[in-house]
């Protein structure tokens, strides 16, 4: 029944879920806080689908009613919590899969609500999965990074759009590159800087992450290459056929949304990483050659960063690994979000 009960909600319509108490204190009692594992698994890989079945606005049987509740819970001992919980009987490890489901549900969840609320409730949630212990936890944390950034673009004032794009990606600066601009280390030739760069391994995870915020957001970008004719048809027909459908937080960007992301990248996110072309780990300079190529072609073709491309394939051309590494192929390069799943009973290393 947790596994349905969003199903059950888009049957019964956003009208009659909303005035029914007895269907929504069940989600919020029964099933959202429910002390057995499957049960709030399979709860929470659906949240975002049965919040989009109630009515947007503010009070009971209403979408920003939930928020605060939800907030609490996943933050709570029982999900996120559970990652600072050290003991032999319940580890914190035993509840990844629960906070790898919050990870995949975040992009959902972002689309359904208002800049200030997202950044209020839902902007905590995220800071914490991307600074989780559990690798695949960041990584498919890691595709919300362009669906809070779009949404904060929309903000009601241009002045809180600013502040809140700004505050994300100082914050992603800050716990991923470890001063990288500040080295002074940056100035020197490129040896030295490799042989004097710190390579532990906490710092240079950090950094492959980084790269793959970086190619989630430029992704994002690309989406529309090659349906950018059909994409405003296709937009105003999904409106029309239901007051409430889901909406998909990868969608196509419209003109300004697009002007808005290449500016991030090109102002904010990409002058750090083009950095790590001296990285002195070379799975670094691996995940950030995969990042560029997935850059969109006019950005890639600037001439900074064509050349960093050159000098870091001319490297990897004399890596002796034959073809294994699929540096054209940008799903299975970066491990797209939301392909495949976790097979092993241990969380990823």
């Amino acid at each position: 029944l947790a596994s349905s009960v969003h199903a059950v909600a888009h049957m019964l319509g956003p009208e009659i879920v909303s005035r029914d108490k007895e269907f929504l204190a069940s989600f919020e009692v029964s099933f959202l806080s429910d002390s057995d594992e499957a049960i709030r698994l399979n709860m929470l890989k659906n949240l975002a689908s049965f919040i989009g079945s109630l009515p947007p606005g503010d009070g009971v049987g209403h979408r920003n009613y939930y928020l605060p509740i939800i907030h609490s819970t996943i933050m709570g001992e029982d999900v996120l919590g559970a990652a600072k919980i050290r003991s032999a009987s319940n580890p914190g490890v035993l509840n990844w899969r629960q906070r790898d489901a919050v990870a995949r549900v975040m992009p959902d969840l972002i689309v359904l609500y208002d800049a200030a609320l997202v950044r209020e409730y839902l902007w905590p949630i995220l800071k914490t999965l991307l600074s989780d212990s559990v690798s695949i936890v960041r990584e498919d944390a890691g595709w919300s990074i362009p669906v809070i950034l779009r949404k904060y673009a929309k903000a009601t004032r241009e002045t809180d759009a600013n502040v809140f794009i700004k505050e994300v990606i100082e914050w992603l600066k800050e716990t991923h590159l470890d001063d990288v601009d500040d080295n002074p280390l940056v100035r020197k030739s490129t040896r030295h800087r490799k042989k004097q760069m710190v390579a532990s391994e906490g710092a240079f995870s950090k950094r492959q992450g980084y790269c793959r915020i970086l190619a989630a957001v430029a992704l994002v970008m690309r989406m529309d290459e090659n349906n950018s004719n059909n994409a405003g048809f296709l937009n105003e027909s999904r409106k029309k056929e239901a007051p409430y459908p889901p909406i998909d937080p990868f969608g196509p960007l419209s003109p300004s949304e697009r002007d808005r992301f290449r500016s991030i990248v090109v102002d904010d996110l990409l002058p750090p990483a083009l950095e790590m072309t001296v990285d002195c780990v070379a799975n670094v300079r691996l995940t950030l050659t995969k990042c560029l190529k997935m850059l969109p072609v006019d950005i890639r073709k600037e001439s900074h960063v064509e050349e960093v491309l050159s000098t870091l394939e001319e490297e990897l051309m004399t890596w002796d690994v034959g073809n294994t590494l699929p540096l054209n192929d940008a799903a299975s390069a970066m491990g797209a979000g939301g392909s495949g799943g976790v097979n092993s009973s241990d969380p990823p290393a």
